[in-house]
């Protein structure tokens, strides 16, 4: 009995290791992700090439931005939450710069979108406030991503 399992568990490792090396390489479960959000504003409008392409420049401008407002909340967010064991902490004005940094990108959201609105058609502009009114009336209703 021993003598025919050996063979069989060898067999299985051998698949598994198989199985685990090609998901370290293809990374197939990140390929599914692909960024569904950046191509499906240019796919529901049906950008011409020049618009794709200007559509990608503010879009990598817009991620930068949005990228260092991020990083800057976290960082003042950890600065707060290390504030814990201090005992003159100033915990207002803090979180009032986190609050203006909210507002900060909110309002890069908002620029993003009217500048895309402005590389848009007659026809384009009024699917593109469709999208955006669905979007604002069902993000309240979506969870949260995982």
């Amino acid at each position: 009995m021993k003598s025919k399992l050996l063979p069989i568990l060898l067999i299985l490792l051998l698949l598994l290791n198989g199985v685990l090396i090609f998901m370290l390489v293809k990374k197939p479960h990140e390929n599914q992700r692909n960024n569904p959000t950046r191509n499906f504003l240019t796919e529901q409008l049906s950008f011409s090439k020049t618009q794709k392409a200007s559509f990608r420049t503010l879009d990598a401008a817009h991620r930068e931005v949005m990228r260092s407002l991020e990083d800057e909340i976290k960082n003042q967010k950890d600065f707060l939450f290390e504030g814990f064991n201090k005992e003159d902490f100033k915990i207002d004005s803090l979180t009032a710069k986190i609050g203006a940094l909210q507002a900060k990108k909110d309002i890069e959201v908002f620029s993003f979108f009217k500048q895309v609105r402005k590389l848009c058609t007659a026809e384009q502009v009024q699917k593109f406030d469709e999208i955006i009114k669905e979007a604002i009336r069902g993000g309240e209703r979506m969870p949260p991503p995982r």
